[in-house]
């Protein structure tokens, strides 16, 4: 007995099952809690987690009654969902909770987010009261795994992103930056102007068009129309531009044609290219998408590299969790063996002798012995 034997998942997630089919079992907060209030005989303890990425299962019990939980509750026959679905049962359940939460399991490797939907996900449970001691200690394990992950590796701090890597290119160019985004109202744009705001050393400003292509502008950005855009770039010290033009929005004529000299930071996030390649030779500092995505290449290595480190918590935690359920599943085992430890302790030792391979039974001598 290890004390996780009736412990499993059950797994819907993007690695399997596309996002028509997700939706299908994105169960909302109020139907989440009101399934876990009236859990079916067979699961005594039950979490779910539901993103825009996995629905997940996590239950002590039977993993037949989890699967008809789930098919039942989303109308999905089981023969549909059974073939999407991953099953993890006893450890293979805890080192999969213990990854989730780290974020090793996410598209993104190491993002932050999902750690916050697993502390609200198990906040649910026990607001519905389907959690026991077992769930408890295993989600409050795993969730203290995962902030030892993001406090003692770099894996979330290590940026992949093209909006937040063009962000800190250009909140890093000078120690205050003045900053024109060019086709802010576009998703890689938005992006990168929510970035910038989160760098105290940036002032910024958007183009917006007169026709169309409304931005929501926070506030402490300066609108820009687009036609006016070369005045701001001339008093702008990195341009960014992210459109779906198939034009140029900054040509070398343009700005020799409005005097436009000195350091300045272009960073063409588009393609095809928003920014006249030419410019480059004339003094000017140029940053393609190309470029971006090389930085990114080489974080996502680095992130990797973290991802490695992480895995050693998760080995680290995950031993310690076991540890203590086993402990406590074993009480009458542990009773036995202190009787019989308090009667004759050279037979416990022979008997430990007989049943323990030569590494354990070399680890329980020296820990006995205070080394």
């Amino acid at each position: 007995m290890n004390g996780t034997s009736h412990f499993g998942c059950i797994s819907i997630s993007f690695g399997r099952a596309d996002e028509a089919f997700r939706g299908r079992l994105a169960f909302s907060k109020e139907r989440t809690e009101e399934l876990l209030s009236d859990l079916p005989d067979g699961i005594s303890q039950a979490v779910l987690l539901c993103t825009c990425l996995r629905t997940e299962l996590y239950f002590c019990g039977d993993a037949d009654a989890a699967a008809k939980l789930l098919s039942s509750a989303s109308g999905v026959e089981r023969s549909e969902l059974l073939p999407r679905t991953d099953t993890y049962i006893s450890d293979k359940a805890l080192t999969h909770l213990f990854r989730v939460a780290g974020g090793l399991r996410s598209a993104v490797l190491g993002e932050d987010e999902i750690l916050r939907q697993v502390r609200e996900s198990y906040a649910a449970a026990q607001r519905s009261g389907s959690t026991g001691y077992e769930l408890n200690r295993i989600f409050q394990a795993a969730l203290s795994c995962g902030k030892r992950i993001r406090c003692d590796t770099e894996i979330s701090r290590i940026p992949i992103s093209t909006a937040t890597l063009a962000a800190n290119k250009a909140a890093g160019y000078k120690d205050r930056v003045r900053v024109l985004v060019i086709g802010a109202s576009g998703m890689i744009g938005s992006a990168v102007l929510k970035d910038l705001l989160g760098h105290r050393n940036v002032s910024a400003a958007a183009t917006v068009r007169r026709c169309g292509g409304q931005i929501a502008v926070r506030e402490g950005v300066r609108r820009v129309d687009y036609e006016q855009r070369y005045q701001a770039i001339a008093d702008a010290d990195c341009i960014i531009s992210a459109t779906s033009s198939p034009h140029y929005t900054v040509t070398l004529h343009g700005l020799e044609q409005h005097g436009i000299s000195g350091e300045k930071l272009f960073i063409d996030l588009a393609v095809p290219a928003d920014i006249d390649r030419g410019i480059s030779g004339k003094g000017f500092e140029l940053v393609t998408i190309d470029d971006i995505g090389l930085l990114a290449k080489q974080n996502e290595l680095s992130r990797r590299f973290s991802a490695e480190a992480a895995e050693v918590i998760v080995a680290e935690e995950l031993d310690t969790l076991k540890k203590e359920l086993l402990w406590r599943s074993s009480g009458d085992e542990i009773a036995a063996a202190l009787a019989l430890m308090s009667a004759s302790p050279q037979k416990a030792l022979y008997r430990l002798k007989k049943a323990m391979p030569s590494d354990a039974l070399e680890k329980i001598i020296k820990a006995l012995g205070g080394q």
